[in-house]
């Protein structure tokens, strides 16, 4: 969970309307690095970057600029004593590392300059970047390097549309190293391949070839982003240790300056056809805040789209509850839009497949545990679903709070054959074996 805002330094917090930031790729000396500005055409400048071996944003602060150039001041990680809050709850003196100085060319958009750290002997190295991509900040942003990051973090609680190279070109350019291959698997008649990134460590599955022949382009684009998500909170970790990202005197060592566990998820896939893929994602993640995420989620992907699939199309009266974004203005939520952008909305299940499951399942052999837990109540808000299999649905409980994290679990695993009357018109689409 990401550790509040508390402490942002920022020589300008004005805030401005359509500012465009710049996504630049370069070198820092020897180093490859990818930068994100504001508009080297506006009043005032600031950004972050990142090593393309490390992966972990480094915020640039605004400095007062002379003769035409670009001064930023670049942080440097917070210790006990450097990164003192005010009573405001703002670190307003943050440690500096080195500074910026950089020429723009509007003529083929390049920023060219030096680094030099701080100190009277710092040393100076060559700065050349060359701009690669741009995108609209939010209404309102203000000029700091926690708005450019947190916009994009916002992005990321979207669906698998929304968080690509269109809308977050830094972030993406960020994700575009070699990745480590794994063997590949056969999966009922189809292959796949788990690939890693060096940086955040942990496996993510591709497919290789489907068992009908088609493409697997459009799934492979909808896992590299769910890939480039899980990867994009890793590095949110390590960025949480500079102050302009969050971190103060009371957060040093409780967190930030890590890949907070996500180096240690776990993928699974369970289940893998011509039109559809599930996979199930475990682990105990960290990043500050009061507790881990100790998680295991199902995920379902429309193989032929590369979008997530919504369970309503599969099963009658998956219904969206409410809006993830939290700007729900009470008018009734248009299930057919909500089950063509599933990642924006809350899900529930509906009461039929809700009866069917505590009915059917077998329970826990522990009555104690059964009844402390109170699993046929937890049912009716947190059945979740993922495919296995021989054309069958493995119901289980999972997304619980932390408190009640420890009852969930699978629950039953049943032939969608066997449940048609709880199945929309539209499963046949993905499971033609029940038109059989």
């Amino acid at each position: 969970m990401r550790l509040a805002l508390v402490a942002i330094l920022s020589l300008a917090i004005t805030p401005v309307l359509a500012l465009e930031a710049v996504t630049y790729k370069g070198t820092l000396g020897k180093f490859d690095i990818i930068a994100e500005l504001t508009d080297p055409a506006s009043s005032t400048i600031v950004g972050r970057y990142s090593y393309m071996s490390k992966g972990g944003d480094i915020p640039l602060d605004a400095m007062e600029s002379t003769g035409g150039s670009i001064a930023l001041s670049e942080e440097t990680p917070c210790a006990e004593e450097t990164c003192i809050q005010n009573d405001d709850g703002v670190v307003v003196d943050p440690p500096i590392g080195a500074t910026w100085t950089l020429q723009w060319s509007a003529t083929d958009n390049t920023l060219t300059g030096a680094w030099q750290a701080t100190g009277k002997a710092g040393k100076t190295l060559p700065i050349a970047l060359k701009e690669i991509g741009r995108r609209t900040l939010p209404e309102g942003a203000e000029l700091t390097p926690y708005d450019l990051y947190d916009s994009v973090f916002q992005l990321s609680y979207g669906g698998l549309s929304g968080f690509n190279a269109q809308s977050a070109p830094y972030d993406f350019a960020k994700m575009d190293v070699p990745l480590e291959l794994g063997d590949t698997q056969a999966v009922e008649g189809s292959t796949i391949r788990f690939v890693t990134d060096p940086r955040t460590r942990f496996a993510f599955p591709r497919v290789v070839a489907l068992a009908d022949g088609s493409a697997p382009d459009a799934a492979n684009r909808g896992l590299a982003a769910r890939h480039a998500k899980i990867s994009f909170r890793a590095f949110d970790c390590l960025a949480q240790i500079y102050a302009g990202f969050g971190a103060n005197q009371y957060s040093i060592g409780m967190g930030p300056g890590t890949l907070g566990d996500y180096d240690s998820e776990t993928i699974a896939v369970s289940y893998l056809s011509p039109t559809l893929m599930s996979w199930m994602e475990s682990g105990s993640t960290w990043c500050g805040g009061a507790h881990p995420d100790n998680h295991s989620n199902s995920f379902s992907l429309d193989v032929r789209t590369g979008a997530t699939l919504a369970l309503a199309k599969v099963f009658k009266d998956w219904t969206a509850t409410s809006r993830k974004t939290g700007n729900d203005d009470g008018a009734a939520i248009d299930q057919a839009a909500a089950a063509d952008a599933p990642d924006d909305y809350y899900w529930s299940a509906g009461q039929k497949l809700i009866d069917y499951v505590i009915a059917n399942r077998l329970p826990d052999p522990d009555a104690d545990f059964e009844a402390e837990c109170g699993i046929d109540e937890l049912i009716a808000t947190y059945l979740g679903a993922r495919f296995v299999p021989g054309d069958r649905v493995l119901l289980t409980l999972e997304g619980l709070p932390n408190v009640v994290a420890a009852c969930g679990g699978d629950l039953l695993t049943v032939r969608l054959a066997d449940i048609t009357e709880l199945l929309a018109p539209t499963a046949g689409d993905y499971f033609p074996s029940l038109a059989r």
